[in-house]
């Protein structure tokens, strides 16, 4: 999750840094590998209605989150943790709780 007002720059150091943690290694052909979905790219952004579905379950953001190779989820904060004010961010905040219970119950 992130927030757009957020500098490009700032999202992608963001991201970097994370994939590095994540892999355990400032190795570039280690951490390069880690993939992430992210909305702005994976929606067509001129047809975002047919993007979101009639229902949450039919929308990409839940079909990304519930996905079998999602292993996380990244939240990008700035200093005010605006992302929180933003409901689809709230949305995947509580998808990945969802999913997080649902594979611990296991």
């Amino acid at each position: 999750s992130h927030w757009w007002g957020t500098p490009f720059k700032n999202f992608c150091e963001s991201v970097k840094r994370h994939a590095i943690h994540m892999s355990h290694s400032e190795d570039e052909g280690q951490w390069k590998k880690i993939a992430y979905w992210i909305c702005t790219f994976s929606n067509n952004q001129y047809r975002v209605k047919e993007e979101l579905g009639t229902t949450h379950q039919e929308s990409s953001f839940y079909l990304a989150l519930h996905s079998n190779r999602c292993k996380g989820t990244c939240m990008i904060m700035d200093e005010e943790a605006s992302l929180l004010k933003r409901s689809w961010c709230l949305f995947e905040l509580l998808q990945t709780v969802r999913k997080t219970q649902s594979e611990a119950a296991r």
